[in-house]
């Protein structure tokens, strides 16, 4: 029975197989026929389980297409590699490579994933983008998708083109219970230059349920070895100005202040905002008078 609101079902099998004996599988395949897709098979030892057909389209992209996971089981036993590259049409007259674990972590259900995964599919593959499939999880904010990819091995500090990892992505996005669940499986919070500690630090959700999470990430981190407060986010920049004026009276008052501040256990975001705005601006009126120009951008 066709699946009326699959869009595969608009396209026939002649699109991307046009000549038997290939055909004949993406008819099998359509129909679920496990056993037609043994007989061919048999019948045709020489046949290619990985053929790449018209746009890319192999047997196992053509088998998940259709949601069939005994197709996509019975084509891995008849060889058919899951981690074979695919090259799709990317609408610009060019094609692009990824995986086909790559769409199921974008795909319409768990247990295609999951069918993939237990086929052998490699969780830490990476689309055209260079992104690892958890990290496209999470751009899609499915965590049911992430955790069923870390059950099955993904790399749990993966980063992708920008350098950043899942961690540090949920925590620049205010998704503290998250950032909390990763760093108790063993994210690492050093990763991404530390963003993970910087951010809970930061971040200025508004939302008390939410900054409860924050609040414990900040606990987790700090049992972690996480020394309370870090660097603030444009610190590099004012280093050498800002060491200057922690030696003055004026700045080792703000800079005592403000590591009180920050080892308090649950002050995160506005409550340590403010004051290190504060801090901020009192550093800059100081280097105005002291003719100190603005470091370079």
């Amino acid at each position: 029975m066709q699946a009326v609101n699959n869009p595969i079902y608009k396209h026939a099998p002649e699109e991307y197989f046009p000549a038997s004996p290939a055909l004949d599988v993406a008819r099998a395949i359509r129909a679920d026929d496990v056993p037609a897709l043994d007989a061919l098979f048999a019948q045709h030892p020489t046949l290619d389980p990985n053929l790449e057909g018209q746009q890319g389209v192999t047997f196992l992209f053509w088998a998940y297409s259709h949601h069939h996971v005994k197709s996509m089981k019975a084509l891995v036993a008849h060889k058919a590699d899951p981690n074979r590259p695919l090259h799709l049409p990317n609408g610009k007259g060019g094609t692009d490579t990824t995986h086909l674990l790559n769409i199921a972590t974008e795909g319409p259900k768990d247990e295609l994933l999951v069918a993939l995964l237990d086929l052998g599919a490699n969780p830490n593959v990476v689309d055209e983008r260079k992104v690892p499939a958890l990290l496209n999880a999470v751009y899609i904010n499915n965590y049911t998708r992430m955790k069923i990819l870390l059950d099955h091995g993904a790399d749990i500090d993966a980063t992708d083109s920008a350098g950043a990892t899942a961690a540090a992505t949920l925590a620049s996005l205010n998704n503290f219970e998250m950032v909390h669940y990763l760093l108790e499986r063993g994210a690492d919070w050093r990763k991404s230059k530390g963003e993970v500690a910087l951010w809970t630090q930061e971040n200025d959700i508004g939302n008390a349920q939410a900054t409860q999470w924050q609040i414990k990430v900040k606990h987790l981190l700090a049992a972690k070895g996480v020394k309370f407060p870090v660097p603030s986010s444009g610190a590099a920049r004012f280093h050498d100005a800002r060491t200057k004026w922690e030696q003055t009276p004026e700045g080792h008052t703000w800079r005592v202040k403000l590591d009180a501040l920050g080892a308090q256990p649950d002050v995160v975001g506005k409550a340590w905002t403010k004051e290190e705005l504060a801090a901020r601006t009192a550093m800059r009126a100081w280097m105005q008078r002291e003719g100190i120009p603005m470091p370079p951008l």
